[in-house]
């Protein structure tokens, strides 16, 4: 008799406070959004007809395991518990969604389907998306970035059919020994990690799934681990609201919906040894009543040693507030023990009703009223849709945290004037950090096994600066680090936990600059080469304290050059350019080349860059972001142009100076007068072309003509003709053999004297003219800007972009490749059995631009599709790029503006004809802002100023011939662009669901 009127004691007292509860409430948004009139009524409709068997049910919500095996179990809580909902773990996304989809079919009422998700589905599901530990969201100044992760797992949430993400932990990190927070919080600051986990929490809500802090009223500064016993948080109550309850009662104050009660004894707030979770002072007094939490409250897992000895834990834990009971170690007998205390008395139906009415509320709100079967087939790829990628991306750009910046070196400017090696600690050397700092500048790479084997790497003397890399939690200091990081300018980047940073005392001390990624992924490490060369700018702050480093610590640097992510990035979605691979390998299949690289970047962003295909058809290696390609005529454009464009900015050239002023060969000749602005128009009326080759031969080493029909003689198919391979060059212009009359590289194994190059400026200089003053496209214009250059400047076309442009640039980008750059990254071009009789590989494909040694106006520029954009985004960006100026504004706004009042040309650039879309260059839908260029050997760049975007294409499509010419009949390049302006359409947030 004594044990039932406790218990009605109890619930007195309890009930007394809950009408003063009203005053102090606070609503939650998701419940001040919805439509109430709705909910009313289908709550009300739901209730009306549930059993008392229904009703208790609902209380409850069991772990289980998605599979075959659980099946039989599930359908018992369903049938005979009538649980209200579901909390699944381990599996992958399509076990669990098959057995979601079997359990709301199962289920009379709608099931509330939970993740326990603090980092994401992968926390319990293999193939999802993977998501860091919480101290690294921590070290994110950008609560956007934050809001987004939450929204980005509520989309994955939906797509699964999960309501409800027991997420995020409010623990305040504040003794590093605990075994069970440390990274599941967001690090030691209250402040921080309140903000983190309510900007989270917002984006979960925002996109349709509640939010559930835990574990209330802070689980942080335990030794103890609530799984195994029952841990004490000792604190008085001053220091509880200073640290422990801060977060919580800002996350109550923003409107947010779901509270976990932990298993922690908390004397200040008279828990009297029991529970938290069990305790009406805790659930009731202090979350309701003081702090006005209006949503649902769940327990922890009742599996728990911190609560599972507890007798009638699951009667107590209502009566102390808890809405839902989570994962009880026998559903069956709680089930029982709880329908008796209703039925008793002990829980009173007016709290039964009022608990499973706010549940079923939530339901309705959350969507789990209306289910919708989960195509298993698709799950997978739908949950890890592009924007997942995006999400990793932006988290770790705005986690990665700048420790130290002595002299500012980061971002590093000057490349033109800083050798630079890297150097990785636990990695191999082709790893994802090194790629991406390649990106930025010609590095070489080195690996160690360890600290101590820096020493071994006599090499590292020769470089202005070495950036070290530690990627494993084993590396230690050592005396070959400490003496690096003395010696040399050096940049620590850390892969590792931020507590390990303490093992590397002495070098850190040294060092000019170290970062920290947090962990060793390929996205921690994309994100510290970006920020390391001003790819991204660094914001990130230190969210846990160690020995040496207090918490908070972290450098900002700002955005100076390109950086590298995903359509979404700049409003766009990845799924818009799946047409692009399909464009691209049609190519492939057609033979209209082997292979080739494209590259999109909007808003100084590289948002697409993929290779396909190989550098030859059948066995041979595969086009990778490295790959050179000869870029025929985009050289006039990525090399004369810039040229000319510099030297009128020093007012060293006029457009409107002649010729002759600078190329005194034209003197007295018909070129004489021709103004550099008419060159850069093409409206000289110079002859479109010459045979380039015939100035080489000597014509009496042959009887008869270089070309006929096909014959015993004429047995060399070139440029769709047949020429005959018995000639010989004239000695004093070509020889087999290098030597320092023959230094001109022609081909392998043919070299060329200067005197070829006298010859040909002649044979150029003497070509008749036509129409002046009329449009011709003609690459003898660019040969002639090109010795104006020279002349100019005193130095060849190559030195002089190279110093000016491409060293500044970090672009590798270059004219004679072969002298710079391994043959095992350039592709093959054209197979020529006449002129060069080899397949050419590492030499221009231009004939002309060969004779000329391969540095020509026209042709002869070698590049990969990155190194390029570098100076096409210089354009966009007014003439600067990496913190330097190249060209006023007014330069580059002059010469990309500027277009011909006769043709589509513009000063040097090639632009979109809108007036025939059938010449045009560029796709019908380019905006007629666009600049750029094409190539022979299938190239081309344009620059859009309108939309902020570079686009690239680059292939050899001339191997093995010239002919046929698939690549033109199949408009690859124009189609791919249009395609990019087909996804600025469709510009959305990419976090939805269907």
């Amino acid at each position: 008799m004594k044990r039932p009127m406790r218990k009605k004691m109890l619930f007195l007292c309890i009930s007394i406070i809950y009408p003063v509860l009203v005053s102090a409430q606070v609503s939650t948004n998701l419940y001040e959004q919805t439509d109430k009139e709705g909910m009313t009524r289908w709550v009300d409709s739901v209730y009306t007809k549930m059993t008392l068997d229904e009703k208790v049910g609902q209380l409850f919500m069991p772990i289980v395991e998605p599979n075959s095996s659980w099946k039989g179990r599930i359908s018992g809580y369903i049938r005979n518990q009538k649980v209200g909902g579901l909390l699944f773990s381990k599996g992958t996304l399509a076990q669990q969604a098959d057995i979601t989809n079997y359990a709301q079919q199962l289920a009379d009422i709608p099931l509330l389907i939970s993740l326990d998700g603090e980092w994401g589905l992968s926390m319990r599901l293999t193939d999802a998306p993977k998501y860091p530990r919480n101290m690294i969201i921590g070290a994110i100044q950008d609560e956007e970035i934050v809001k987004l992760y939450g929204k980005e797992i509520a989309r994955q949430c939906r797509e699964m059919g999960i309501h409800v993400n027991f997420s995020p932990s409010l623990d305040v990190h504040s003794n590093p020994k605990n075994p069970i927070i440390g990274t599941r919080s967001y690090g030691e600051n209250p402040v921080n990690t309140a903000k983190k986990g309510i900007a989270y929490a917002k984006g979960l809500e925002e996109n349709g799934v509640m939010s559930v802090a835990k574990h209330f009223p802070g689980h942080g500064d335990t030794s103890e681990d609530s799984h195994k016993t029952l841990p004490t948080i000792p604190h008085n109550r001053e220091r509880l609201e200073q640290i422990e309850l801060f977060p919580f009662r800002e996350y109550i104050n923003a409107g947010l919906s779901g509270m976990m009660t932990g298993h922690l004894n908390v004397p200040a707030l008279q828990t009297k040894g029991m529970p938290a979770s069990l305790s009406p002072e805790v659930g009731i007094h202090l979350l309701k009543k003081e702090m006005g939490f209006t949503g649902l409250t769940f327990t922890d897992g009742m599996a728990m040693k911190g609560v599972s000895d507890q007798p009638e834990a699951s009667i107590k834990a209502l009566l102390a507030g808890n809405d839902i009971i989570l994962g009880v170690v026998n559903q069956g007998k709680e089930f029982a023990s709880v329908k008796k205390a209703v039925e008793d008395g002990t829980i009173p139906t007016s709290l039964l009703e009022e608990k499973v009415r706010k549940i079923l509320s939530y339901k309705y709100i959350l969507g789990a009223n209306e289910f919708t079967p989960i195509n298993t087939s698709t799950i997978h790829n739908k949950v890890n849709a592009s924007s997942a990628e995006w999400i990793q991306r932006k988290i770790y750009d705005g986690a990665v945290t700048l420790l130290k910046n002595e002299n500012e070196l980061i971002p590093v400017r000057k490349l033109d004037q800083t050798k630079i090696a890297a150097v990785s600690i636990g990695a191999p050397a082709d790893n994802t950090f090194h790629k991406y700092l390649k990106k930025y500048a010609p590095l070489t790479t080195f690996n160690a096994q360890s600290t101590a084997a820096l020493s071994e790497i006599k090499a590292l003397k020769e470089y202005d600066l070495i950036i070290i890399s530690i990627h494993s939690n084993n590396a230690v200091d050592a005396a070959a680090l400490q003496q690096l990081t003395k010696d040399r300018k050096t940049i620590l980047a850390f892969f590792t936990s931020p507590y390990r940073i303490d093992n590397f005392q002495a070098s850190f001390n040294n060092t000019t600059a170290t970062l920290i990624g947090y962990d060793a992924t390929d996205f921690a490490q994309m994100s510290a080469a970006q920020g390391i060369f001003g790819g991204i700018g660094i914001s990130g702050k230190l969210p846990v304290s160690t020995t040496a480093i207090k918490e908070g610590t972290g450098l900002n640097t700002e955005k100076i050059r390109l950086g590298y992510s995903m359509p979404e990035e700049t409003g766009l979605v990845s799924e818009r350019f799946s047409e692009i691979e399909s464009i691209a390998m049609e190519g492939i299949r057609q033979r209209a080349y082997p292979g080739c690289q494209i590259l999109v970047a909007k808003d100084g962003v590289v948002i697409y860059e993929r290779e396909f295909g190989k550098f030859d058809y059948g066995e041979s290696p595969e086009v990778t972001d490295e790959t050179v390609y000869d870029l025929a005529s985009v050289t006039k454009a990525t090399a004369t142009l810039p040229a000319i464009m510099k030297l009128y900015d020093e007012k060293k050239i006029r457009l409107q100076d002649p010729l002759s002023k600078f190329v005194l060969e034209t003197k007295g000749s018909n070129k004489a007068n021709l103004t550099i602005r008419s060159l850069l128009l093409h409206e000289t009326g110079v002859i479109a072309f010459i045979p380039y080759y015939a100035a080489a031969i000597d014509e009496k080493s042959y009887s008869g003509s270089l070309f006929g029909k096909q014959s015993a003689i004429y047995h060399a198919r070139y440029a769709g003709a047949w020429g005959r391979t018995d000639y010989k060059f004239l000695p004093e212009l070509i020889s087999t053999r290098e030597s320092e009359q023959f230094y001109l590289p022609v081909a392998k194994g043919l070299y060329a004297s200067n005197k070829m190059h006298d010859k040909l400026l002649k044979e150029v200089i003497d070509t008749p003219l036509s129409r002046k003053g009329s449009y011709r496209y003609s690459c003898l214009n660019f040969m002639l800007l090109k010795e104006a250059v020279e002349s100019v400047s005193g130095t060849d076309l190559d030195t002089y972009v190279k110093q000016n442009f491409y060293y500044k640039l970090g672009a590798s980008t270059t004219f004679q490749p072969l002298k710079h750059i391994p043959i095992e990254r350039i592709p093959a071009t054209e197979n020529d059995p006449f002129f060069r009789k080899q397949h050419v590989r590492g030499y221009v494909h231009d004939e002309g631009a060969a004779l000329f040694g391969g540095i020509s106006g026209n042709a002869g520029l070698f590049s990969n599709a990155n190194d390029l954009a570098k100076l096409y985004q210089m354009w966009l960006n007014g003439g600067e790029y990496g913190g330097e100026r190249y060209l006023s504004e007014e330069t580059v706004r002059l010469f990309t503006t500027t277009k011909s009042s006769i043709s589509r040309r513009g000063l040097g650039f090639d632009k979109p004809d809108p007036t025939n879309s059938r010449y045009s260059p560029t796709s019908p839908g380019t905006p007629i802002e666009v600049y750029g260029h094409t190539g022979f050997t299938g190239t081309s760049f344009w620059v859009d100023p309108t939309h902020n975007i570079i686009y690239i294409f680059l292939s050899n499509r001339v191997n093995p011939s010239r002919t046929p010419n698939r690549f033109s009949t199949l408009s690859i390049r124009e189609r791919i662009q249009e395609e990019l302006y087909h996804a600025l359409k469709t510009i959305k947030s990419p976090i939805t669901t269907d």
